[in-house]
């Protein structure tokens, strides 16, 4: 499975000749994630940032809600949760975090995830091998809660998304300090095997695209 940060939100992933993207990034949000070729592509927030279908090439299968998918192989599972809420008097919208399994690797995209999963949620999602999360803070989960998140879920391999790169590409101190895990050398795509993965926890900082 290869992995790549096309900016903000957007992940691209390749696995058995599927190219999935997850949150295609608009320029508005500062980054360009190019025109990437794409298969499926998951949605998982009504944020203009989070969904830039049109400037992916082809004609892909888009899914942006709850459920069970199979598609050409690689199964999608898309819980719901919460974003964060602007304020106390209104209600957070919804954010579907997806899991892409293929390759015996599990895959799980928190989208903007603003706040603790409950029981139900976690269990809807299952173990998971690799976890991307997100860690700007302002309109998703802080550095702090981003590492509880994945302290619960134990993935093997944690990636981090939606901040600014500091120098030399490096991720929030904060979050690295709170999830008490030394971070990769940053890299523009990272590929992933079961059999490789080891048994500690890995922080990979991926790249940008820009």
């Amino acid at each position: 499975m290869d992995i790549s940060w096309l900016g903000h939100a957007c992940i691209r992933v390749r696995a058995g000749g599927v190219f999935v993207v997850m949150d295609p990034v608009s320029r508005e949000a500062g980054f360009d994630m190019g025109r990437p070729t794409a298969d499926i592509v998951t949605i998982s927030n009504a944020d203009p940032a989070h969904g830039n279908v049109k400037g992916l090439r082809a004609e892909p299968l888009v899914l942006d809600g709850p459920g069970e998918y199979e598609v050409q192989g690689v199964q999608i599972v898309g819980a719901a949760t919460k974003l964060k809420a602007p304020d106390e008097e209104t209600p957070a919208g919804r954010n579907v975090v997806f899991v892409v399994e293929a390759e015996e690797l599990r895959l799980a995209h928190l989208g903007a995830l603003g706040g603790r999963l409950t029981a139900d949620q976690k269990e809807q999602i299952g173990d998971i091998d690799v976890l991307i999360v997100p860690v700007g803070g302002e309109r998703s989960l802080d550095p702090t809660e981003a590492a509880r998140v994945c302290r619960e879920f134990e993935p093997r391999v944690v990636i981090p998304m939606m901040y600014a790169p500091g120098d030399g590409g490096a991720a929030p101190a904060e979050f690295v300090r709170a999830l008490g895990v030394e971070a990769e050398p940053p890299t523009p795509r990272v590929t992933l095997q079961k059999r490789g993965l080891g048994e500690k926890m890995r922080l990979v900082i991926l790249e940008p695209r820009a």
